[in-house]
């Protein structure tokens, strides 16, 4: 199966998920972005934001941009793309790598 429109489909929603709840925009808007995601998921593409979660270099789902020079206690501060995966038969798949900025976690 080619997931290349989902995958677009996938980001495209993400990115309207983060535009709306950071502008506390109308509830209106947040009901018709979830049920763009529940189509997704109907279709067995499931999209997933690591944002506040550890890093690591051995991490393989991610692809990283870390800012600062500090390599310890690493998290996930933005996540320009997100992780999206197929679950078909109960066997999950990476369709995309997430796309992310990584930094110090705060003292």
């Amino acid at each position: 199966m080619d997931y290349t429109p989902w995958l677009k489909m996938a980001t495209l929603v993400f990115e309207l998920e983060k535009k709306v709840l950071q502008k506390d925009e109308n509830p209106t808007l947040e009901r018709i972005v979830a049920k763009m995601k529940r189509v997704l998921e109907e279709n067995n593409i499931f999209l997933y934001d690591p944002t506040g979660e550890s890093y690591a270099e051995t991490r393989t789902d991610v692809e990283a941009n870390i800012a600062g020079s500090n390599s310890n206690h690493l998290y996930i501060s933005q996540v320009i793309k997100p992780i999206v995966y197929s679950n078909e038969n109960g066997v999950k798949q990476l369709l995309q790598k997430g796309i992310v900025t990584v930094e110090n976690k705060p003292a």
